[in-house]
C-alpha cells in the first residue's frame, strides 16, 4: 500500500490575512504607545511646575524677607534684540502685538517678544566658520518655535525707575536679552561690552540662533525705560485666578480695551504680571536644581522650558511699588491648575 505524505502549510492568502491582522495591532501598538507618552508628559509637566514654584517659595521663606539679592538674576528676558540694542521706550509705556503679530523669523516686527526662530540663512559655528545654507528651515522651525503658542498674551512694557529698584529687592537685578540673528553671543562684541569690561558679567549664550538651547543672548544689568515682557490681562483672567491673584468683574466697566490691555490696570481690574524664563542660567537654576527641570514634549517645542511670573503692584495709596513671585507657568502660558486639566483630558 503506498501512503502518501500529505504536507500541511499556509496559503497565500493565509499568510496576507495574517500579516494584515499584525498590521493592525501594530498601528493600535504604536497610537497606544504615543498616547501614553504624551500622557506621561503631560503628568511631569504638572509636577515640574508644582516643583519649581515649591522650591522657589521654600527659598523664600527661608530667608524670611532679609534679602533676594540676585535670586532669579540671569532670567531670560523673552524679548528678541537687534544686536546689543536693548529696546527702549516711554517709561511706564506698553507695546502690545501689533496686527502682523510678534517677530516670527519671517520679516515680523523686531524687537518683540520671542515666538519663532532666527532669521538667517548661514550658521557659524564657535569657531566663526560657516556650514553654508539652512537645508530645511521648516525642520528648524519645528524645533525652535519659541513661546509661539503663548506670544498672543504678551506684551512689552518699559519699566520705571522704582519698579527697576522692586525688581532688584525681589532678587532680579540681571536678565538675559536673545539676539534675533543667527550669530554666535562672541559676534555681538560681548568680549568688548560695557557689560562685560566694567560690571563683569558672564555671557549666558551662544552658538547658532536656531539652536533652541545655543541662542546668542547675553545678560544686561535692569535700568530705566527698559522692556519686559507683561501678560495681557485681557487674555489672561483664568491665569491671574489660577494663581490666586486679584482680578475684579469686567462687567459694565467702562473704558477697557482689549487692543490697549494697559486699560485694564488703569481701572484697577488687576496688578502688572511680568514674565521672565527661568532658563538654564538663571541663579534660580544653577543653585537650586540639580538639572535644569524639563518636560520632554515641551522641550522639543519651545525655546524656554518654564516662565516665572512676578506681580507688580501700583504703589497707590499708602503701598510703595512692590515686586512679587507669584508662580510658575509652563511655555504654552498655563498655571499647574490648567495643565493638570490638560493632563486629566490627553
Amino acid at each position: 500500500m503506498n501512503i502518501k505524505n500529505k504536507t500541511s502549510g499556509f496559503t497565500l492568502i493565509e499568510l496576507i490575512l495574517v500579516v494584515g491582522v499584525l498590521g493592525i495591532l501594530a498601528v493600535i501598538a504604536v497610537g497606544k504607545f504615543s498616547d501614553m507618552r504624551k500622557e506621561a508628559a503631560c503628568k511631569a509637566n504638572v509636577a515640574n511646575i508644582k516643583n519649581i514654584t515649591r522650591t522657589i517659595n521654600t527659598e523664600i521663606a527661608r530667608v524670611d524677607g532679609n534679602t533676594y539679592e540676585g535670586m532669579f538674576d540671569y532670567a531670560e528676558a523673552l524679548i528678541d534684540v537687534a544686536g546689543k540694542d536693548v529696546p527702549r521706550g516711554a517709561e511706564g509705556s506698553y507695546v502690545w502685538a501689533p496686527p502682523s503679530g510678534w517677530y516670527d523669523g519671517a520679516g515680523g516686527v523686531v524687537p518683540g517678544i520671542y515666538c519663532g526662530i532666527k532669521v538667517s540663512e548661514v550658521v557659524e559655528n564657535k569657531n566663526g566658520v560657516s556650514s553654508g545654507q539652512i537645508a530645511d528651515v521648516s525642520e528648524v522651525h519645528e524645533n525652535n518655535v519659541g513661546l509661539e503658542s503663548f506670544s498672543s498674551s504678551l506684551g512689552m512694557y518699559y519699566l520705571r525707575d522704582n519698579e527697576i529698584k522692586a525688581l532688584k529687592e525681589a532678587g532680579l537685578r540681571i536678565v538675559s536679552y536673545h539676539n534675533y540673528s543667527n550669530a554666535q553671543a562672541k559676534n555681538l562684541g560681548w568680549d568688548s561690552s560695557v557689560w562685560h569690561t566694567e560690571y563683569g558679567l558672564h555671557s549666558t549664550g551662544g552658538g547658532p540662533g536656531h539652536r533652541a538651547d545655543l541662542s546668542a543672548s547675553y545678560p544686561v544689568i535692569l535700568t530705566n525705560s527698559m522692556a519686559v515682557a507683561v501678560i495681557n490681562p485681557a487674555k489672561a483672567a483664568s491665569i491671574y485666578r489660577d494663581l490666586g491673584l486679584d482680578y475684579a468683574s469686567t462687567y459694565n466697566v467702562s473704558g477697557l480695551s482689549d487692543t490697549e490691555p494697559q486699560t485694564y490696570f488703569e481701572k484697577g481690574i488687576c496688578q502688572r504680571l511680568i514674565v521672565f524664563g527661568l532658563g538654564r542660567d538663571t541663579e534660580t537654576s544653577t543653585k537650586f536644581f540639580e538639572s535644569h527641570p524639563r518636560c520632554m514634549t515641551l522641550s522639543k517645542r519651545h525655546y524656554r522650558n518654564y516662565l516665572l511670573v512676578f506681580q507688580l503692584n501700583n504703589g497707590q495709596g499708602n503701598k510703595g511699588v512692590k515686586v512679587t513671585f507669584v508662580g510658575v507657568l509652563d511655555p504654552e502660558g498655563k498655571t499647574a491648575k490648567s495643565a493638570q486639566y490638560s493632563a486629566d483630558w490627553s
